[in-house]
């Protein structure tokens, strides 16, 4: 009887034992794909994540990607770029340099030149010195009543700064992201002129309202192109999260300040929605448009998101990643002229295949939770994954976005961010015109001072659109 006891009292210490077991081991899985989650976060860096290069820690740099053999710098056969000369008809001075003896000891003095003279063109600086115009308002007593009569203020002596230093303190502070006080005291040491930030404000709120045509004129123009490139960041507005908003064409750059990171900034730049080809990244709220390219420089970091992982999918992503530098070299061939659309449709349709079955197996598999969401992801939107094969005009990557950020990027962690709807509206406003002109390859500095005498006039303001140049049309390879 005691040893009946005994064995039942074994058997069930046994079934605790094992129940126990069975919970450390749940247990134990889950620690270890937190421990892998915590590793993979720690790892975050610009080759594996959305983080910019300028996040990454100088210690601890990522290492560069050893896509081929070539050595830094210009390559065999570049064309080398140089200094551009200033036009005869620009140059204010010339200065004849000859020798005045021969080496062997022979004068030459009176003796004509001998081929074409080697030019060298030193670009000097003059003396700055602003022009200042001083108005005097005098007023006079009339013989007759007495009543003393004020003069009326002329329009270009209603501000204290003229047209051209206006628009120069707003391109300072929206093209080149100074601050108040540094363009302030830019000004003031190189020009000599006594400004204090609170003018420099002035300006740039003078300058805001200038812009909103011209502005206004680029928003209409975007949804009719034939190719957009969309991307947003973060931005602060009084300390409270909003987003930056970005749209690329051939010609315009738009930006926006919104609140909220869904379609709402959508819905506003597309009211009519959007029949063209969409570059953008895996955000959700861009599946509202049909024909959309996923940018492949996000999908190579996500895919080495997954080797840095060390799981389960670490190996079929480095054959996956190596097939997509191939094809990207082959891209490059034909962007080259070396082949043609049928032979890059026919060259990288084995990729295609295998890079499905990668996408497949992600999603069928139930031990890396980062590749089976990243299969998941492009199985339900695969049209998207390689639209730039059979399609003209469209580009793998979304670079064109990202970096026409980089520098709204930049500003936004030196000034952290806006105080009001007023500043963001500055900030959209002259990001738009800045990005516009500069894909334009026109002066800023002039098209703000056109703008603000416009606006000062009461004329119609400067067009931001590019005279005569339609956006290119985009038709399946």
């Amino acid at each position: 009887m005691a040893a009946e006891t005994r064995a039942a009292a074994a058997e069930a210490k046994v079934v605790v034992l094992e129940a126990r077991v069975s919970e450390l081991e749940v247990e134990n899985k889950r620690l270890r794909e937190e421990n892998i989650e915590l590793r993979a976060r720690l790892n975050k860096n610009s080759t594996n994540s959305n983080k910019p290069p300028s996040s990454d820690p100088p210690f601890k740099r990522p290492p560069p990607k050893t896509k081929g053999k070539r050595k830094p710098g210009g390559q065999p056969g570049h064309k080398g770029v140089t200094r551009a000369v200033i036009p005869p008809e620009q140059v204010d001075e010339r200065k004849e340099i000859r020798p005045e003896v021969c080496a062997c000891g022979e004068s030459l003095q009176g003796v004509p030149g001998a081929g074409k003279p080697n030019v060298r063109q030193v670009v000097e600086l003059p003396p700055i010195k602003p022009h200042v115009t001083e108005y005097l308002l005098q007023p006079v007593r009339c013989p007759c009543c007495h009543t003393l009569n004020a003069p009326t203020v002329p329009p270009e002596a209603t501000t204290c700064t003229g047209p051209n230093l206006t628009a120069l303190v707003a391109t300072l502070v929206g093209e080149y992201h100074l601050s108040r006080d540094a363009t302030a005291a830019l000004l003031q040491t190189v020009l000599g002129i006594p400004i204090c930030p609170a003018t420099v404000q002035s300006c740039c709120e003078q300058m805001s309202q200038a812009l909103v045509a011209p502005t206004r004129e680029v928003e209409e123009a975007v949804p009719n192109a034939a190719s957009i490139h969309l991307d947003e960041t973060s931005w602060r507005q009084g300390g409270v999260m909003h987003w930056l908003w970005i749209g690329v064409t051939n010609h315009l750059a738009l930006f926006a300040v919104n609140r909220r990171r869904g379609k709402d900034q959508l819905n506003l730049w597309f009211p009519k929605g959007y029949s063209g080809v969409l570059h953008c990244d895996r955000w959700r709220p861009y599946e509202m448009f049909g024909r959309r390219q996923l940018c492949w420089s996000h999908l190579e970091r996500d895919i080495q998101a997954i080797i840095d992982r060390k799981s389960a999918g670490e190996q079929p992503a480095v054959d996956a990643l190596a097939g997509a530098w191939s094809i990207f070299h082959t891209w490059h061939q034909f962007k080259e002229g070396k082949s043609t659309r049928p032979d890059l449709m026919r060259e990288t349709a084995p990729y295609r295949a295998a890079f499905r079955r990668f996408c497949t197996r992600g999603r069928d598999q139930k031990r890396d939770r980062k590749w089976r969401a990243l299969g998941k992801d492009l199985l339900r939107q695969w049209d998207a994954v390689f639209r730039f094969l059979d399609t003209e005009g469209v580009e793998p990557p979304n670079n064109t976005a990202e970096q026409g950020l980089r520098s709204a990027v930049i500003w936004r962690r030196t000034t952290q961010g806006t105080r009001t709807d007023a500043g963001s509206l500055f900030v959209s406003r002259v990001l738009t015109a800045v990005g516009t002109c500069r894909r334009q390859g026109r002066r800023v500095l002039d098209f703000m001072r056109d703008a603000l005498l416009a606006h000062r006039r009461g004329t119609p303001p400067p067009s931001l659109l590019p005279p005569m140049l339609p956006e290119p049309g985009l038709q399946p390879g």
